[in-house]
């Protein structure tokens, strides 16, 4: 287990609070003991984490519980083009707490710049620091980096390669260290260890449509199950265009920027509504609205297209991977318990054996806060961009 990403997964369960103790750490990644000991033992002689307490139960051997150890504070910044979030973290405690900004998708490079200097300037303003008191930022951003070259790409960021690791780390004052997965799906898999969950589907819907499966592997832990790009499936030929090139990909026809483009041509195109009453239509708002104003007769028409259109992708996944569990995050969905009823509905008609299918349906049991400190846990491992 000398690979990094096999001690980062150890530091993201240390800093997450929800395995701290070899024994749990063992149990949650389904390592061997004396795997994970070699892995702790590491971390220890590298001064990244720290032992927390000691518990003792009878004559048996103590238990010892450890700790991120950081001198100085850490930021963390996730970027997912229209929900920015920030906090700061000294060990795995939140300084302050943690700000949310919401704003329309940035349209270049100069634009996501100023906006990470004033997430960041929120950020050590609520935890009453300055830039000098905090040995760096951890940044994730809604994107991937390819293998070859190391070249960024993203459907929701078309201007991603203006993006350099050197501007960034300009840009926010201090070193950098560069997230391009969140590992969503593996936390909430983590999070499920004492369920007996062996696999598990993140489908989120924001700025992207993405669909990110994994299962419990027997050598050491997590291996991704399912290629991810679920967005980019074709729908509707004729459909408006994607950010990947194609038309009517599904990321095309749900995501909120598109949801949000569509809505306002339709209402320019004089369709009555009382959407139309909204000053500044947010992406990450217009969820809510189509809540509130159910019964508005184009809200509903709107509503019944999108969540057919979400569960036709829920039941592709079902099909594909038969899943435990498939989470429904990102902030179209997350949280909202109506909408997942009749997606579950929608989606029995769509799925294999249908009303017998095991078809479980769950929301994110991980808060913003979970995943910011997950991403401020690692910043030792690879604190420079």
């Amino acid at each position: 287990m000398k690979s990094p990403i096999h001690q980062r997964a150890v530091l993201r369960l240390i800093a997450s609070g929800r395995a701290t103790s070899q024994l749990q750490l063992a149990r949650s990644l389904g390592a061997p003991a004396n795997t994970i000991h070699g892995v702790v033992g590491r971390l220890l002689r590298r001064r990244v984490i720290r032992l927390d307490r000691t518990e003792t139960y009878g004559r048996g051997r103590p238990i010892r519980h450890y700790r991120i150890l950081r001198r100085k504070p850490v930021l963390a910044i996730e970027w997912l083009g229209s929900v920015w979030r920030s906090a700061v973290f000294l060990d795995d405690r939140v300084i302050g707490s943690v700000q949310t900004r919401h704003s329309q998708p940035v349209n270049t490079a100069a634009e996501a710049l100023g906006a990470l200097r004033e997430i960041r300037d929120v950020a050590l303003k609520g935890a009453s620091l300055r830039l000098s008191q905090i040995t760096g930022a951890a940044l994730a951003i809604n994107a991937v980096k390819g293998t070859r070259g190391h070249v960024w790409s993203s459907s929701v960021i078309p201007w991603i390669r203006d993006l350099s690791p050197e501007a960034l780390a300009s840009a926010i004052g201090c070193k950098v260290r560069l997230d391009f997965a969140s590992g969503a799906a593996e936390s909430e898999l983590k999070a499920r260890a004492t369920d007996g969950v062996q696999s598990l589907a993140l489908f989120n819907v924001g700025d992207g449509v993405s669909a990110h499966g994994v299962h419990f592997d027997s050598s050491w832990g997590v291996s991704h199950a399912f290629p991810g790009e679920l967005g980019h499936v074709m729908l509707d030929p004729q459909g408006p265009r994607c950010g990947c090139g194609h038309r009517g990909c599904l990321e095309a026809l749900i995501s909120g920027p598109a949801m949000v483009a569509r809505v306002r041509a339709e209402v320019k195109g004089c369709r009555l509504t009382r959407l139309s009453e909204s000053r500044q239509l947010l992406p990450t708002g217009l969820f809510d609205l189509m809540e509130q104003l159910e019964g508005d007769a184009y809200v509903d028409q709107l509503t019944r297209e999108f969540l057919d259109r979400v569960a036709w992708g829920v039941s592709v996944i079902a099909n594909m991977m038969r899943p435990d569990v498939i989470v429904l995050g990102g902030y179209a969905l997350d949280g909202r318990e109506a909408w997942r009823n009749r997606i579950l509905e929608i989606a029995r008609t769509h799925t294999l054996f249908g009303e017998t299918a095991a078809l479980r349906l769950e929301f994110p049991r991980l808060t913003s806060e979970d995943h910011l400190r997950d991403l401020a846990g690692t910043f030792e491992l690879h604190p420079t961009s």
